[in-house]
């Protein structure tokens, strides 16, 4: 249900995530103020566990879904076809773990923007668990075998350079971005957050995804001014990548892995138990 006259938005999620990304780029091209927060609220955590993205609009009950959550903001749904190129763009991802102190390293320089240092404090500490949950996550999808990699990762971004050819205008949305530029320029942050090399080499520089690129180009410059750009680090124009968490943040966030290491039995057992609590509608 679309909601007219939004006052403001809580967001739920962490910043590398792709789908919790697209939510933030429409929330931004709408103007519609909004919060991010790094941890989910009690209701979440025994409804929904750690899933995201989640929003909250205005006194409006928590939604799940990235699609779903933009639907509600006033942005088109996806045919069946575009959400299946979009989720293979994402193929790749699961690389990000390959490295565990750049995936625990990534994730410690989110930056938390509420106005109170103890808030920040306390959910820079409790963000590490966030942390251990999408690294035991991806392991696990690993060791099943569910990481399966194509021969040449440019392949999964053809049929979008191949629409681009087709179209001839400036966003997959015509002169202004819609949920399918949202979604794929959040898959590109996910890429550039934490970056899998190979991946991102490829978009760079194969020549079969000049269009791709070019458009790349054209949503950084759109969004120049977006808070949580990790991008522009990769590529033209430049864009600044998006400021690191403080200091002081980052040591609540260490603290809190180092401690959460020291228990790891407890830390694992709690990661199981939260994913496979019973979903519950909000």
């Amino acid at each position: 249900m679309i909601k007219k006259n939004i006052d403001h938005v809580r967001v739920y999620g962490a910043l590398h995530s792709p789908w919790l990304q697209a939510v933030l780029l429409g929330l931004h091209e709408k103007g519609i103020s909004h919060s991010v927060q790094p941890i989910p609220s009690l209701t979440l955590l025994l409804n929904s566990g750690v899933m995201m993205p989640a929003a909250k609009i205005d006194d409006g009950p928590w939604q799940l879904d990235s699609e779903e959550i933009l639907k509600s903001l006033g942005y088109e749904s996806i045919n069946e076809d575009d959400k299946r190129n979009i989720d293979r763009t994402w193929n790749g991802v699961l690389h990000r773990v390959d490295s565990p102190f750049q995936f625990f390293h990534g994730f410690s320089l989110n930056r938390d923007a509420h106005p109170s240092f103890l808030v920040r404090m306390l959910r820079s500490f409790f963000r590490a668990f966030i942390t251990y949950y999408f690294f035991t996550l991806i392991s696990f999808l690993i060791l099943t075998g569910k990481r399966n990699d194509p021969d040449n990762f440019a392949d999964q971004f053809l049929p979008w350079e191949r629409r681009l050819t087709e179209i001839g205008s400036t966003y997959f949305g015509g002169d202004s971005p819609n949920t399918v530029d949202l979604q794929l320029f959040g898959i590109v942050q996910c890429h550039c957050s934490i970056p899998h090399p190979p991946l991102v080499g490829i978009i760079q520089s194969d020549p079969a995804l000049r269009k791709y690129r070019e458009w790349i180009g054209r949503m950084q410059e759109h969004f120049a001014d977006y808070l949580h750009m990790y991008s522009g680090a990769y590529f033209e124009p430049g864009i600044p990548l998006a400021k690191p968490s403080s200091l002081p943040e980052r040591f609540a966030y260490w603290f809190g892995a180092f401690s959460m290491l020291l228990l790891l039995p407890i830390t694992v057992l709690t990661v199981f138990a939260i994913a496979l609590l019973p979903k519950r509608n909000l």
